[in-house]
């Protein structure tokens, strides 16, 4: 239950429980509250009762007879002065008192002053007393009903009403506790991988500990993919710019022709070109991670699009290679153009460089279930089959693709990068010495 609901609740129930001893107390009132002249009305309670009498068979019939009404006590006689019926009241008994039909009388009892008013029914056969006495001050005996259920229930509400509050804003705010000890936690460890992880709480509460283990978690991957780069960027970029030092230094001590200095630019300017490639890859794979660069995914015709690209690609040296393909027409895809070209160009100059002289690359698009399937097939060196699962490494090349020729070893991990953008996949199987085959695919739009 959300903390608005149990506060909007909690205050309803106290609203409703206020309401209802408001309604009790109107009761009480009008049960005991007396018209302004209270001697009246004690006459007219004594006539009705007298009214009511009923004598059948030598027993008088108490049935009608109203022994308290609104503030009068009443009691019934015999002609010898025997009670017969009261209202139990012990202040009220003036039983001793002598009876004076018809006449209103003021009498004490204790420090209390009341209205005595005795009536005398004639029933032939036999007689009746009724006499009925009420309190002078019958109002200050309602102010007293009412001071005394104040007193003693109002303690309770308030009572009840703080710990209710104390008890809702303790579980509502324990949760924020919590998310304070796992956030200061993070920062003194400096540990990203802890998580809030709140099970129970209020909804807005689960909400917000939801939004920390969503914003930890992005923390994490980028202080991750920032420490990968730089990790890469280092190791990878240390023997280029050991290259150009050297050749520097070089041309300073050894080129004394036009031609030496040009040799040494052009190695530099190679050095250099491969260092922005690098870098390029480096970044590419970095925003894919981090999701700092967004890449818009659209509906598509996937198979027009692979078509075209096969056709724009021109490898580095074919090598008598041939390229085939076999694309089943309008399947659709919801892809970004850009990376869905580089998965394309990277999986087939991936074939080519390591594929075999005068071999084939044979590409293919097919439907699969809901899927779209792209393979790339060569028959060239091959995998081993203990460096299959880490071919997707970055930097990584099996010592028998390496070469003068051979690439920086980021292009397949950008393809499982950008598979997984898509809600897909890519998966490879090979035979050292035979050959490799790549699977791409993607969800597929029906």
């Amino acid at each position: 239950m959300s903390a608005k609901l149990r506060l909007a609740l909690w205050v309803t129930s106290m609203v409703l429980l206020v309401s209802v001893m408001v309604l009790v107390f109107v009761l009480v009132i009008n049960r005991h509250s007396l018209p302004e002249d209270p001697a009246a009305y004690l006459v007219d309670v004594v006539i009705d009762n007298a009214n009511d009498v009923e004598y059948d068979r030598g027993k008088f019939e108490w049935n009608e007879m109203s022994v308290y009404k609104r503030g009068v006590y009443c009691s019934f006689y015999n002609t010898n002065g025997d009670l017969l019926l009261s209202a139990d009241k012990e202040d009220m008994d003036f039983s001793g008192e002598p009876f004076i039909a018809n006449k209103i009388r003021t009498v004490r009892s204790g420090d209390k002053e009341f209205y005595l008013y005795d009536y005398y029914v004639d029933m032939e056969v036999s007689g009746l007393w009724i006499r009925g006495v009420v309190l002078t001050d019958s109002h200050q005996g309602i102010t007293d009903i009412i001071l005394r259920l104040t007193i003693v229930i109002l303690p309770v509400i308030l009572i009840v009403t703080f710990l209710g509050a104390l008890w809702i804003s303790s579980r509502t705010f324990r949760p924020i506790e919590k998310i304070v000890a796992t956030a200061n936690s993070i920062n003194d460890a400096d540990d990203l991988t802890d998580r809030i992880a709140l099970k129970k709480g209020p909804k807005e509460m689960k909400q917000l500990a939801g939004a920390f283990d969503r914003m930890f978690e992005r923390l994490e991957k980028v202080f991750d993919a920032e420490r990968q780069f730089t990790s890469d960027a280092s190791h990878e970029l240390r023997t280029p710019t050991a290259i150009i030092l050297a050749e520097c230094d070089r041309a300073k001590r050894k080129a004394e022709t036009p031609e030496d200095y040009r040799e040494s630019i052009d190695n530099i300017s190679e050095q250099g070109k491969r260092m922005s490639a690098l870098i390029d890859e480096l970044l590419g794979i970095t925003r894919l991670q981090q999701g700092t660069e967004r890449y818009p995914l659209s509906k598509g015709d996937l198979s027009e699009f692979v078509t075209l690209s096969c056709e724009e690609f021109v490898p580095a040296d074919d090598r008598g290679i041939r390229m085939e393909t076999e694309i089943e027409p309008g399947i659709e895809c919801s892809f970004n153009a850009s990376l869905m070209s580089r998965v394309i160009y990277n999986l087939l100059q991936n074939a080519y460089k390591y594929g075999r002289d005068n071999g084939y690359v044979r590409l293919s698009l097919v439907k699969e279930n809901n899927d779209a399937v792209i393979r790339v097939k060569d028959n060239g060196i091959g995998i081993k089959k203990e460096d299959l699962d880490k071919i997707w490494q970055r930097f990584w090349q099996a010592d028998s693709s390496r070469g003068s020729e051979g690439g920086n070893g980021l292009g397949l991990a950008m393809v499982k990068e950008i598979a997984e953008l898509h809600g897909g996949s890519v998966t490879a199987e090979s035979t050292e010495g035979r050959g490799s085959e790549f699977i791409f695919r993607i969800p597929a739009v029906s």
